[in-house]
């Protein structure tokens, strides 16, 4: 047999090894996803088959062999650890930092089954004496290796009796490791099951029968989670394994009643980042140990360790809380992309308000060539009609000391309050920055350089000046708007801080809840919040995105988006497509149950965002933007990196790798666009360089990149 050669990724934290180290293997068969214990410097440490080959690599040094195997069936399948390999090339990682999403910490050993010490009688007629010895013989009279926790607890006979058995010879003892491959049985609860709609029955088997991964377009309230429920149930009765992925931690409560409904409470797990690793650590080894048929969580639960997996979901897709902002910077989406082919199983994204990456890859080519396949869910399941929505122009709006209230938004809500409905109040507080806006034109002050908008900022002497976080341009602020030579400008800003002690002030005998991280730190906490609501313990809702994603409340009759501009205005090319699905998502929540209103305040009521969202016209807005980012050259139509740089020479350590970037360009032809800019909250400490184009790439590889975190598919906003 020929000698087996293995890339292991070590344990040890250093990062010259971050990619893995080749042993020698003898002629063991050893396959990938395996653990192993072996030998790094002047002692022995647990590492992970990355690769096994039949060949050595050309080096100059002698191997090591390993020392053992560890366990008798892999920690991960041969899928996803293609899947990691996958991951430290795309997201520019090394495989230690990509595997480390998929393990609990080491040490690796720990997640094996523990040892078990069994006994059978021997094959002999010896004689034994006592009551206790004679029951222990009898009870193990037919039976195969029976482990002492079992005999003990079945004939109440102590240790000493075993232990004197095995010295006359009555027993055989051997210690056994469990298998780690079990065989669960699995079942699907017939009389719940999904019951669909003819065009839910038409999308699920379009779903069903296209390989290719699935965008599932459904306007809200349309039955995605049906059609998710029956292809689940498909999958398991196939005795495949299925996950579901939700956008945020404090949504998975919302989807955890429904499977239970559908699957014995033991076949699910719930994951995500909020578990105690003792907690998430038992959750893995059940999951491994193939006792768990569904997994529901947030992003980080695509990294649950299925040995059959069947079918991926992503619900609300086009969030960006699938996006990972620490080491590896992977995208859900994309890397559920990559499991799935190399696992073959399905992937299915659903949302009402698609990302522009899925509907441009779903709407590429010809409806069968399409990386995506597309289907439609465009009614209202139950005959409940869309909100109305109004839309409140700010700019001649009186305010007095309530701002951001208009008397529009304050006479809804006291209507409410009388008539015993409740209401939502929607602040997209993520990110205070404030931009520069003309009351006259209602456009912003945009940078030329990166069609963006300047960000206002203040001083020492509390003088504004206004900066494009992109380019690290500096402008002052212009007495006249560059437009329409208006000088009717304002600083559009969040304004939030007031919020809850207005609503206070007003309505004092409101019942008023409040929903954001701040508040909130777990799922239960959701949960109960969103009981009150349901049980009508409360009158207002006040909440960031949360309220929006977890607006399934039957007496909720007003939302209302407080100042839509905020995220108009953030100076990133996502902002209007984000700030689309929240309104969108906003409007089409609202209202379920009875006749809904959502109001909209903002400074530009003309805007593109607030048009589609008023009027539910998602697929026109999502062509017009693809264009515009295609004549923009923004993503998906170019690919985006983003190199990250910290410290208090982060200023000048950026421009050194902006012109290190700009040089590589030239040589390899120009055709990446480069950009350097402080972040929107780094205090100066952190600075971004960004490289556009169809292969920023191929830049990298000429780039002094220690200590710099690479962003591929950048998100954030700032």
């Amino acid at each position: 047999m020929k000698i087996m050669f293995l890339t292991v990724v070590t344990a040890s934290r250093s990062g010259a090894i971050g990619s893995g180290l080749t042993y020698e293997a003898g002629t063991q068969k050893i396959q990938p996803g395996s653990a192993v214990r072996v030998p790094l410097r002047k002692s022995f440490v647990e590492g992970i088959v990355i690769e096994v080959m039949d060949k050595k690599l050309q080096t100059e040094f002698d191997l090591r062999s390993i020392k053992e195997v560890l366990g008798d069936v892999p920690l991960l399948t041969e899928a996803q650890i293609k899947t990691v390999r996958w991951m430290s090339e795309y997201y520019c990682c090394s495989l230690r930092q990509a595997l480390q999403v998929w393990l609990p910490p080491p040490p690796w050993s720990r997640l094996l089954p523990k040892e078990t010490v069994m006994f059978r009688k021997a094959a002999n007629d010896r004689p034994a004496r006592g009551k206790k010895a004679e029951a222990v013989l009898e009870f193990l009279e037919g039976r195969e290796w029976t482990s002492r926790e079992e005999i003990i607890h079945e004939t109440g006979a102590s240790p000493a009796v075993l232990k004197r058995l095995l010295e006359l010879g009555c027993l055989v003892r051997e210690t056994q490791r469990a298998s780690m491959l079990t065989s669960r049985p699995v079942s699907v609860a017939a009389k719940n099951e999904a019951v669909l709609t003819s065009s839910q029955k038409e999308v699920y088997e379009s779903v069903k029968t296209d390989p290719r991964p699935s965008l599932l377009f459904g306007i809200t309230s349309s039955g995605k989670t049906e059609i998710y429920a029956a292809l689940i149930a498909d999958a398991i009765r196939a005795g495949k394994q299925a996950i579901l992925l939700v956008p945020e931690i404090l949504l998975t409560e919302n989807v955890i009643d429904r499977f239970t409904q559908m699957l014995a409470h033991e076949q699910i797990s719930v994951l995500h980042s909020r578990l105690k690793p003792g907690q998430r650590k038992e959750e893995w080894k059940r999951i491994h140990r193939g006792d768990v048929s569904l997994v529901i969580g947030s992003r980080s639960a695509l990294f649950a360790p299925l040995k059959n997996l069947g079918i991926v979901i992503l619900d609300e897709e086009h969030e960006w809380t699938y996006k990972n902002e620490q080491t590896p910077r992977y995208h859900a989406r994309e890397t559920a992309e990559a499991l799935c082919r190399h696992a073959g199983a399905k992937l299915l994204l659903g949302s009402a308000t698609p990302s522009l990456e899925s509907w441009s890859r779903a709407q590429r080519g010809s409806s069968t060539r399409a990386p995506y396949h597309l289907a439609r869910l465009p009614d209202r399941y139950g005959s409940n009609a869309l909100a109305t929505v109004t839309v409140v122009d700010l700019a001649g709006a009186e305010f007095g000391k309530n701002y951001p209230f208009t008397s529009q938004l304050l006479t809804a809500i006291e209507e409410r309050l009388k008539r015993k409905e409740q209401t939502v109040l929607f602040l997209n507080r993520r990110g205070a920055a404030s931009a520069l806006l003309c009351l006259e034109c209602r456009r912003r002050v945009i940078s030329t350089e990166s069609q963006l908008p300047f960000t206002v900022h203040h001083d020492s002497s509390g003088k504004p000046f206004l900066i494009d976080h992109t380019t690290n341009i500096r402008a002052d602020v212009p007495a006249k708007c560059p437009h329409c030579a208006s000088v009717n400008l304002i600083e559009v800003g969040a304004g939030t801080q007031r919020i809850e002690a207005i609503m206070t002030k007003l309505f004092p005998k409101a019942r008023l809840l409040r929903a954001d991280t701040d508040t909130l730190e777990t799922p239960e906490q959701m949960r109960s919040l969103l009981q009150k609501m349901k049980n009508g313990e409360a009158d207002i809702l006040l909440g960031t995105q949360s309220v929006v994603k977890g607006l399934d409340l039957p007496n909720v009759t007003l939302a209302a988006v407080m100042i839509a501009d905020i995220g108009l205005s953030l100076p990133h090319f996502r902002a209007g497509e984000r700030i689309m699905q929240l309104l969108t998502q906003l409007t089409g929540r609202s209202g379920r149950a009875k006749p809904g209103e959502v109001i909209i305040q903002t400074f530009r009521p003309d805007s593109a965002e607030v048009i589609a969202a008023s009027k539910h016209e998602t697929e026109r807005y999502l062509e017009d933007e693809l264009r515009m980012r295609l004549h923009a050259g923004y993503p998906p139509a170019a690919s985006m990196i983003r190199l990250l740089v910290r410290g208090p020479d982060a200023g000048a350590r950026a421009k050194k790798l902006q012109t290190d970037a700009m040089t590589a360009n030239m040589k390899s032809g120009g055709n990446v666009k480069i950009s350097m800019g402080p972040t929107l909250f780094g205090a100066g400490r952190e600075w971004q360089v960004l490289l556009r184009g169809e292969k920023p790439r191929e830049l990298l590889a000429h780039l002094h990149l220690k200590d710099v975190p690479v962003d591929v598919d950048q998100l954030e906003t700032v």
